[in-house]
């Protein structure tokens, strides 16, 4: 089973949208998304697509949930 944890939208250009998870980032194709997008927003992507936006109440109720777990390392 896959987790997919939403990553952050630093930067918007045309159908493109730079992400950024921990200190990883890449460029997503926010075609497939049907409201507008914008930095600060959140999004679940798979391949380089981005196939959801997470409302911004369930992005604060994820973010204090990790911000429990202990950090693991590997």
């Amino acid at each position: 089973m896959c987790v997919e944890i939403p990553s952050r939208v630093v930067l918007v250009k045309h159908n493109q949208a730079k992400i950024k998870q921990g200190e990883h980032s890449c460029w997503v194709d926010i075609s497939a998304i049907d409201e507008e997008v914008k930095e600060g927003d959140y999004l679940i992507t798979y391949q380089n697509i981005a196939v959801n936006k997470v409302p911004q109440k369930e992005i604060e109720e994820l973010l204090a949930l990790i911000g429990d777990l202990p950090e693991h390392h590997h």
